[in-house]
């Protein structure tokens, strides 16, 4: 049987992605693999509208202190699923650069993200972040529908 060892996800304190760190909490209890749970941060002073890059999948929208308390409401939901092994990681970065980052940085063979963004159509023309990270990714990439309810 295949296993995992380390799977990254992302948050950013919406919902939607405690959705995607529940399940990706739930497939590291069962793999018994270390989870990093991931929060990207604007760490510059100079505001979001100023950004060179328009594409609204790149920009992160989170200051580092808030970033920091999302990561800590995700690990509680990473240890109701019975997760022992799990890291922090808050970045001064885009939201996939975070996530790209943080696979390479910790070995990762797994990244976890919700779909939010997919099927709207600012992501659909502006870019959303799944897409891009399924593009960019080179490890094995689990989608998680963030928008049904499940048992």
């Amino acid at each position: 049987m295949y296993s995992y060892k380390t799977i990254v996800v992302g948050t950013d304190g919406s919902d939607t992605s405690l959705v995607a760190v529940r399940h990706a909490a739930s497939m590291a209890r069962v793999y018994d693999a270390a989870l990093v749970l991931v929060c990207a941060y604007h760490g510059t002073t100079h505001t979001l509208l100023n950004s060179p890059n328009r594409d609204i999948s790149a920009l992160p929208v989170v200051s580092e202190s808030r970033a920091e308390e999302y990561l800590t409401d995700a690990k509680v939901i990473a240890e109701e699923e019975g997760v022992t092994n799990i890291k922090l990681e808050a970045r001064a970065a885009t939201a996939v650069n975070a996530l790209m980052h943080a696979v390479d940085d910790n070995d990762a063979d797994a990244l976890v993200i919700g779909n939010k963004g997919m099927n709207t159509i600012t992501g659909r023309v502006f870019g959303n972040i799944p897409t891009e990270i399924a593009r960019r990714a080179k490890v094995d990439v689990v989608l998680v529908n963030t928008q049904e309810t499940r048992a």
